[in-house]
């Protein structure tokens, strides 16, 4: 299959580009040999065509047909360095000697071409990566190139190279049909092909309704979510063995089915289409079952939040019949006090003053009404037990949970689960209490269980025990305590570290790669030396500090030291930096959107980086046009239907949802941000605003009026439900990645994904974020992966400090410094800490997965206090610098600032529909906002490029602009950029004419 456009054919084994200094250093630069040999030819024009032959098959891998062809600055870069002038090389493209010279190249430097030995290695080599991976065309085709220029393999010709991609290609999806296809018996092999018809009772497939995600956060929701897993369950794949097929052809199969029509994959051919049900099956199989576990999740998490609420407002409804119960019990006290201070008085006495009657009611009053707050809350969560029963019955029964030693009590619990109904049926009650399992419990719920009061008083209450258990069960599957192997989310992470012969391979290479010493204590000592350093620094410049003071107040009756902040004081701006900015917005031309994403893709490309989800090499006429208009639509919320133009080439109705089901995607957007990302870096304007070393990370919050899986409640930035876009912001103003996360998920679980998985050629080291996520297990790990975690503190006076050293003297920071660091704690878990690390590095886990089993909800695992130890080292130097340097301080509050601008300009970008994301599918939502991410980047580029253009006409124009004033401006501007577009008032004749529009058909009217 044909797959290079005619642009990349005239470009391939040519010098697209001048090379750079660099370059020209590399390649082109003549050793004493190599001089030696070119001077060996015989006069000057062989001379230096023999040098600009050398260098050119060093830096394309392949001889040039005609050597002056070579750019101006290589020619002239060659014959500098033999002593020659650059036109003598004129006439050596029509002289045979050329043909001669490259025959002794070859043989001087090991130069083969591409046959014998050379075709089957380089063979073997494309089917290991077309085999293990599931890279596009053109990405193999670029792969190969390079790996031939590096084992000094003659560039063969485009369509050679081109024909050899394309046959191992098929060869390796030939082979993965043929070993999926193969995996399932004649029943299953039924029950898949089964998928594809539209089902009688329904208007759609079995493949369209099982690849939905559960939307309904409901008890019969979660039933149906747990339904929809035992159905793929039953498909078989769970005995399947796809060991030996590479995860990324799995992914890209099932992605596939995922995402076409039903008839689309009816009409693939066997086994291909037999191979992508299967690759359906195993990897939906898997996502339903962490998507059950969600709604479990979810649903458990909705009912306790409205079982405080309404316990809170039943306390308030309460409270006048509470108050006069109490003061009239405050009076009887009283009385009888008054009594029992009278030494000649019976304090029996006293009960004759009082209303016995009444004093009993009080305190029934107060009985009922002043319990302890989680015990009335469990009463209420009790009530809901009809909601949790058959949800939790389910899943105990049906997602096969396993569990770490620490919750085999709970697992114990979910085995009698089944036997409950029938112990109570057979026993009596007083006989239940050693047969029912509470070790599970706690308190609280274990006095529900077995109440001394009300209709189950000295037996069992079922309801509380059941309810009680999916607590518990909620509790240990967030810790991970419980889980079902193999899942993404709700699986056991601590299988996914670095396990034995693995972690021994990889620990040189790790130690390496994060700077580290395999020897616990070497890093430690230096890390205890900084601290040591950092606190005399600031005990040291305390009273030249103007901002820091220290002042005693008073803390749990007790008076004690605390260090006080002031804030940072507005920059002033001066006159040169407002007259510049000035100057530049009204140059800075107006553009619509639409057209700003085809000015960017001119420069870039970047629009050339999706492809469709099966036919990496099939382009659609007007495709950019078409990609254009679904970015615009997307990112703007505004629908598909408002790009439709049927008169106008790629804006189609039919072409944008083809376009926008084939194309937009994960894998697609990342790639195609990467490559603005990269552009960006080059501009010479963004050195003077960051080096990329830089970064802060910050949530940007979206309402979601529909109840999706996905979503949730969070009162912080929510009135209902909604989710979070987790941005990650270069100083150089390019967002280099992007995790969407629940509403109810907090954001500092996620921020250490984003930074080691993102495609983007910047590699920050520090990271700014708000005082949210500033946890000493963050800090902990940042330093263990080399990063620096900057977090700007809203109160970081009342933050302990620890020492290393409880020995030292810092003056008037010994008050302050009374936390001790367990050094031992770290030391102990050394080899750990680093397997933890390199697991993290090298991408076998995620920080998000990890963290939930480290901290364990309050009670940390071993490992985990280990790493609160190293964060508790690490913030407090961190501290030290925060309160010695307002420079540092400075630079984390600008980066932090410039990610909230950007945020205004995502928020004025994506301004329909109330700027309410009403995706109904969580992929959905993720793709929207990645598309938003994305147009992000192409305004801030194209306002990148221009504030450029601008200054460089300013200072054509004689004009002073000095790199301080640079620094301060920002590419987040939008007022010339017009979002909504513009209305235009034309008729076609016919309509001027007064003849009527055409009615819409019943397909335009279904899609908004």
């Amino acid at each position: 299959m044909a797959f290079l456009t005619d642009e990349q054919r005239r470009n391939y084994g040519t010098f697209t580009t001048v090379p750079d200094d660099g370059q020209l250093a590399g390649y082109f630069l003549l050793d004493r040999d190599a001089r030696r040999r070119a001077m060996a030819c015989r006069g000057a024009r062989s001379q230096l065509g023999y040098g600009v032959q050398l260098g050119t098959v060093r830096f394309l891998g392949a001889f040039l047909d005609n050597p002056e062809d070579a750019p101006a600055e290589v020619v002239a870069y060659v014959a500098d360095q033999l002593g020659h002038p650059a036109s003598v090389l004129a006439g050596y493209g029509s002289e045979r000697t050329r043909f001669d010279h490259r025959q002794a190249i070859k043989d001087a430097y090991g130069y083969t071409d591409l046959k014998g030995d050379a075709w089957w290695k380089l063979v073997r080599w494309l089917w290991d990566r077309c085999w293990s991976g599931n890279e596009r065309p053109i990405a193999l085709f670029d792969l190969a190139t390079l790996h031939m220029v590096e084992k000094k393999v003659l560039l063969p010709g485009a369509t050679v190279l081109e024909r050899l991609v394309s046959s191992i290609r098929e060869h390796t999806n030939r082979k993965t049909w043929r070993t999926l296809a193969a995996q399932p018996d004649a029943a299953q092999r039924a029950a898949l092909t089964a998928l594809l018809p539209v089902e009688d009772s329904r208007r759609t497939s079995k493949l369209d309704r099982l690849r939905r995600s559960p939307r309904d956060i409901t008890g019969p929701g979660a039933g149906k979510a747990i339904d929809r897993f035992i159905e793929l369950n039953k498909l078989g794949a769970s005995g399947w063995d796809l060991s030996g097929i590479p995860a990324g052809r799995l992914t890209a199969l099932s992605r596939y089915a995922s995402s076409v029509r039903a008839k689309a994959v009816a009409d693939l051919a066997e086994p291909r289409r037999m191979a992508t049900l299967v690759a359906f099956a195993a990897a939906t199989r898997n996502r339903a079952a962490d998507e059950a576990i969600e709604v479990f999740d979810i649903l458990m998490s909705d009912l306790a939040r409205a079982s405080a609420n309404h316990a809170a407002k039943q306390r308030m409804r309460t409270l006048g019949d509470l108050d006069a119960a109490a003061l009239m019990l405050r009076e009887a006290w009283i009385t009888l006090s008054h009594s029992a201070a009278d030494p000649d008085s019976d304090v029996r006495s006293g009960f004759d003053l009082l209303d016995i009657t009444a004093m009993h009611q009080a305190a029934r009053t107060v009985g009922e009404l002043a319990r302890p707050e989680a015990e009335t809350i469990a009463a209420e969560l009790t009530a809901r037990y009809r909601t949790i029963n058959q949800p939790l019955r389910r899943l105990a029964k049906h997602l096969g949970l396993e569990s770490v030693e620490e919750a085999g009590p709970l697992m114990e619990a979910l085995k009698f689960l089944p036997k409950l109904e029938r112990t109570l049926a057979k026993s009596r009650q007083s006989e239940l209490f050693p047969s029912v399992p509470v070790e599970h419990l706690g308190p609280t719920w274990q006095t529900r269980v077995f109440p001394t009061e009300g209709e189950h008083a000295g037996g069992v209450d079922k309801h509380a025990w059941i309810v009680g258990t999916a607590e518990a069960l909620r509790g240990a599957l967030r810790r991970h305590d419980v889980f079902v192997p193999g899942l993404d989310k709700w699986g056991d992470p601590r299988k996914a570290l670095l396990q034995d012969v693995a972690w021994e391979n990889a620990r040189t290479r790790v130690c390496r790669s994060l700077g580290l010493s395999e020897k616990p204590g070497v890093d430690l000592n230096q890390w205890c030396r900084e601290l040591d350093g950092d606190y005399r620094r600031l005990a040291a410049g305390l009273a030249d500090n103007p901002h820091v003071r220290i002042e005693q107040r008073t803390e749990n009756g007790k008076m004690r030291d605390h260090l006080v902040l002031t804030g940072l004081d507005k920059l002033t701006e001066p006159a040169s930096l407002k007259d510049l900015r000035e100057a530049v917005d009204a140059r800075i031309p107006t553009v619509d959107l639409p057209e700003l994403l085809l000015e960017v893709h001119a420069w870039t490309g970047f629009l050339n980086h999706f492809h469709h989800v099966s036919e990496a090499g099939s382009r659609a006429e007007h495709l950019i046009v078409s990609l254009a208009a679904v970015l615009v639509a997307e990112a703007c919320n505004i629908g598909i239907q408002a790009m439709v133009s049927e008169d106008e080439p790629g804006r189609s109705r039919d072409q944008l949802f083809w376009v926008e089901q084939n194309y937009l995607r994960a894998e697609t957007l990342r790639l195609a941000n990467a490559v603005l990302v990269d552009y960006q870096a080059t501009l010479p304007i963004v050195g003077h605003w960051g080096g990329g070393e830089l970064a802060s990370a910050d949530g940007l919050r979206f309402a979601t009026p529909l109840r999706v899986l996905n979503s949730g409640p969070n009162p912080k930035y929510f009135a209902a439900r909604g989710i979070t876009l987790y941005n990650y912001l270069s100083d150089q103003y390019s967002g280099f990645n992007h995790i969407v996360i629940p509403g109810t998920r907090r954001d500092s679980l996620y921020l250490l994904d984003g930074i080691l998985d993102q495609p983007t050629s910047l590699n920050p080291t520090e990271i700014a974020t708000d005082t949210a996520g500033a946890s000493e297990m963050i800090f902990g790990l940042f330093r263990l992966l080399g990063y620096q975690f900057s977090p700007r503190l809203a109160d970081a006076g009342h933050t302990l400090l620890y020492r290393a050293d409880p020995t030292a003297d810092y003056g008037p920071l010994n008050p302050l410094t009374g936390g001790r660091i367990r050094l031992r704690t770290i030391t102990d878990h050394w080899d750990d800490l680093l397997r933890l690390a390199g697991s993290l590095r090298e991408g076998t886990v995620r920080a998000s997965q990890i963290l939930p089993v480290l901290a364990g909800q309050g009670r940390p695992s071993p490992l985990g206090r280990a790493v609160m130890q190293i964060g508790r080292l690490d913030r407090s130097a961190f501290l030290a610098r925060y309160y010695h340097s307002e420079l540092f301080r400075r630079k984390i509050n600008n980066q932090l600032n410039r990610q909230e601008s950007r945020h205004e300009l995502a928020r004025r970008i994506f301004y329909g529909q109330k700027g309410e994301l009403r995706q109904k599918y969580k992929e959905g939502q993720e793709d929207q906002l990645s598309v938003l991410g994305l147009v992000l980047n192409t305004c801030i580029l194209w306002n990148s490029v221009y504030i450029q253009e601008a200054v460089n006409q300013l200072r054509a124009e004689g004009h002073h602009v000095s790199d301080a004033d640079l620094a301060r401006l920002s590419p987040l501007g939008h007022d010339h950029i017009r979002m909504i577009g513009r209305y235009h008032f034309r008729l076609s004749p016919e309509l001027a004419a007064g003849k009527l529009r055409p009615l819409r058909t019943t397909r335009e009217t279904v899609v908004s």
